[in-house]
């Protein structure tokens, strides 16, 4: 019975909860409160715009707590200039008016867009087409205009950059920028030519000059060509020498020779012919060809940890028209199929970096090489790379060949060494905005612990810069010399002697 009437009274207690809970009735929701939009503004009422310049309207809606602040962007004359959510892109020569509609209320910017002032930067050595050498000098940019223009600089650029003209007027004209030395970090400065042009504000990035030099040696050097002979009747010799020219590692104060000096065809090197008959030929023990020049050399430290934000390379620049590719002869050759496999892994390691990649080939050319076969000239890549045996010049070319493989210029740097009475081969790689970083993996390979990575050593002068040089020879043919370093000669007789020798000389710096 218990059991019984402890049901009984549990139900009596849902009923009557459920009774109670019925009988209630549910509040009213709020309605809830509109705030209407009472205005609506641009930041700008009228704008000029060169044909393709970009600008960003701001509409301001009030209240800042409306309940529908949407703005709707609308264009009179979608040909002349388009917008998109306030972005207003100038497409041709005309008259626009951008409307911002927004609750019931609109806001108007007239837009005239003309053909306006196009700048494009000249000489300037990257894609980005705003980055200067830490060296300085002097750049172009060229104006294209349709009016009057101005040239302003920020103000912190007063001290190291400068602009001339700084006005013009229609038609085309250079504005020359002049830059001074920059110290240890990259500085920045905006060039802002008014009234708007496609980009209007052009910025001119440069960066720290990494390069420090110390004197190494100085005084006059005499490079000569002796023969020595019996017996024989010599008619003609015609013969050449390399010429030093002033450059990062060296200045040539003053140069003599007793022949002419001739411009390479396919680059900037430079060589002394000296074309003599019978009357000129000396005797035995005499000189057929001689230069003397006057030259201070440079130790060159690269500060490496300067050299950040490389810019992307511009195909077009001198570096990548002259210094990609290969090399005639299969001395250079980035396609050859180990070259390229090396290249893939360590291009990996690298993660792309152009830096880190240089200082991995300079280390795996400098470990993986063997130094023999000195003074031999040249080997072919194919060559190298089946005996990986070679001397100062072969490791070059297997290091430029790795380079060249991912995009990057890289050239062999020539040199004597007058208190040696030695020669020398080393490499040099380019990087856009900072120049040319030299290289030795020849030095690495015999000091394994030393540091040879943006690095120029010794009392060496630099006779040339790259290989396969072109000159014209006795018969005007196109004559190629894979490293202008030596000397060269050609010799005519009517009586064939006993014995013939010739020797280039080199004197100690005096």
């Amino acid at each position: 019975m218990k059991r019984k009437v402890l049901f009984l009274l549990a139900f009596a207690a849902v009923l009557s909860v459920f009774s109670c809970q019925k009988d209630q009735q549910p509040e009213p929701e709020p309605v809830p409160q509109v705030i209407a939009v009472t205005s609506v503004s641009l930041d700008y009422t009228s704008l000029t715009l060169a044909e393709e310049a970009e600008v960003t309207l701001v509409a301001t809606v009030l209240p800042a707590n409306a309940t529908d602040a949407t703005v709707t962007w609308s264009s009179s004359q979608p040909a002349v200039a388009k917008v998109e959510a306030g972005k207003v892109t100038a497409l041709s020569e005309g008259q626009t008016t951008i409307t911002a509609k927004s609750g019931g209320y609109e806001a108007f910017c007239e837009i005239t867009v003309i053909k306006g002032i196009h700048a494009t930067w000249g000489s300037f050595s990257s894609t980005d087409n705003s980055v200067i050498n830490g060296l300085g000098g002097t750049e172009e940019i060229l104006l294209q205009a349709d009016g009057d223009w101005t040239l302003t600089l920020s103000a912190d650029a007063s001290s190291w950059l400068s602009v001339s003209p700084t006005s013009g007027g229609a038609g085309e004209t250079v504005v020359t920028v002049t830059t001074t030395q920059n110290g240890n970090s990259g500085r920045t400065a905006t060039v802002t030519i008014t009234p708007c042009a496609k980009d209007n504000v052009l910025t001119v990035n440069q960066r720290a000059y990494v390069y420090k030099r110390y004197q190494a040696a100085s005084g006059t050097v005499t490079n000569s060509v002796q023969i020595t002979y019996t017996g024989y009747t010599f008619t003609r010799f015609f013969s050449i020498l390399p010429v030093p020219q002033t450059n990062m590692y060296q200045d040539v104060i003053s140069f003599e020779s007793d022949g002419a000096v001739m411009d390479c065809k396919n680059n900037f090197n430079k060589y002394l012919v000296r074309d003599i008959s019978t009357s000129q030929i000396p005797a035995s023990g005499g000189s057929i060809i001689s230069e003397s020049f006057n030259v201070t050399t440079y130790s060159v430290d690269v500060d490496m940890a300067q050299v950040v934000d490389v810019p992307a390379y511009d195909p077009e620049s001198e570096p990548c028209k002259n210094y990609l590719g290969g090399e005639a002869g299969d001395l250079v050759t980035p396609s050859n199929p180990e070259i390229a496999s090396v290249a893939d892994e360590l291009w990996a390691d690298a993660g792309g970096n152009v830096v880190d990649y240089a200082r991995l080939c300079y280390e795996w050319t400098a470990k993986t090489m063997k130094y023999g076969n000195a003074y031999t000239g040249l080997h072919k890549i194919t060559e190298l790379m089946k005996t990986k045996v070679g001397d100062c010049g072969n490791f070059c070319s297997v290091f430029i060949s790795l380079l060249r493989n991912k995009g990057i210029p890289a050239r062999h740097v020539v040199m004597i060494e007058p208190d040696k009475d030695d020669k020398h081969v080393r490499a040099e790689f380019y990087l856009p905005a900072y120049g040319w970083i030299p290289v030795d993996p020849t030095f690495k390979n015999s000091d394994p612990n030393g540091d040879y990575f943006g690095k120029h050593r010794g009392k060496y002068v630099v006779m040339s810069q790259g290989i396969n040089s072109r000159i014209n020879t006795p018969d005007d043919s196109n004559f190629r010399i894979d490293l202008l370093q030596t000397y060269y000669f050609w010799y005519w007789y009517t009586q064939k002697g006993s014995s013939f020798t010739c020797k280039q000389v080199i004197s100690k710096f005096q």
